[in-house]
């Protein structure tokens, strides 16, 4: 049976054409803000003066993913609120496609290739150790994706005993995996979101574990799959800065609450999920 999918647009899904071409690392745009007068820009030490550059593991829509509409542009719920975010700051966005292994482990922050990383990332202990985290602005869980005409056999995780199961590797999506698989059943890492799609498609895998979010988005555009279970697992996501750059977290916190005090925050949650955001964020 099709588990219902409660964050709506996930819905809105159905109105946009989502191209998931992989993009290679390095790939950038830099974007204006809209017409009006921005404030003057703070004196952060950034990456490219007057510009805060974010990196992003592209695609992983609905929170990051080509813009259908302008080829070489990124949209989605993460590139939406740091595009808001910048235009308060009186900065220029410029966005950057990066490996999620190169955001979680901070190794892209550290080599300065980004200020900020907005990529749908869970705050985990392990993570703050290398990264310092915005407050929290969305609420995830896990999930299983299957295929469509699998449903009935591959039901729940406890079905794919012997089966082979993807996952995205240096996720939390693999470490649920990891502690409960059923026996007997493989787990394939892959680099992105668009290969998992792919592999699952083809044949290659029997289902992908992975932010319920993400697997229900896809199922929305693409009718051979179906999300079967969701697991609560209480996960939050949080932009990351550079391990002691403070200055710039504070500043992004700030300008996230400010965007939640006047609804703007809200309009954006609702434009890619239909719903308000919960109330126990930011």
């Amino acid at each position: 049976m099709r588990v219902p999918i409660s964050l709506r647009t996930v819905a809105l899904a159905a109105t946009v054409a989502l191209s998931v071409a992989a993009c290679g690392d390095g790939d950038t745009t830099a974007t204006p803000g809209p017409a009006g007068t921005p404030g003057t820009a703070p004196a952060f030490d950034l990456v490219n003066e007057g510009v805060l550059t974010v990196c992003s593991d592209i695609p992983y829509a609905p929170f990051e993913f080509e813009d259908p509409e302008r080829p070489g542009e990124y949209t989605g719920y993460d590139i939406d609120l740091m595009r808001a975010s910048s235009d308060r700051l009186g900065l220029q966005l410029e966005v950057v496609v990066t490996s999620f292994d190169a955001i979680r482990s901070g190794t892209a922050m550290a080599a300065d290739q980004c200020d900020v990383a907005a990529s749908a990332i869970t705050i985990t202990a392990e993570r703050d150790e290398n990264l310092d985290f915005t407050d929290p602005y969305f609420n995830a869980d896990q999930s299983l994706l299957v295929r469509t005409d699998d449903r009935e056999t591959h039901a729940s995780l406890q079905d794919l005993a012997g089966q082979s199961i993807g996952v995205q590797s240096a996720t939390t999506g693999e470490e649920y995996a990891q502690e409960n698989k059923p026996e007997g059943a493989t787990i394939t890492t892959y680099e992105d979101a668009g290969a998992l799609f792919t592999a699952l498609t083809a044949g290659e895998i029997d289902a992908i574990l992975q932010d319920f979010p993400v697997n229900a988005y896809q199922a929305t555009q693409d009718e051979s799959v179906v999300v079967v279970e969701r697991f609560a697992t209480g996960e939050q996501y949080g932009f990351a800065v550079a391990e002691g750059d403070t200055e710039l977290r504070d500043a992004i916190n700030e300008v996230l609450h400010d965007l939640e005090g006047d609804n703007e925050f809200a309009e954006i949650h609702r434009r890619y999920f239909g719903e308000d955001p919960p109330d126990d964020l930011l």
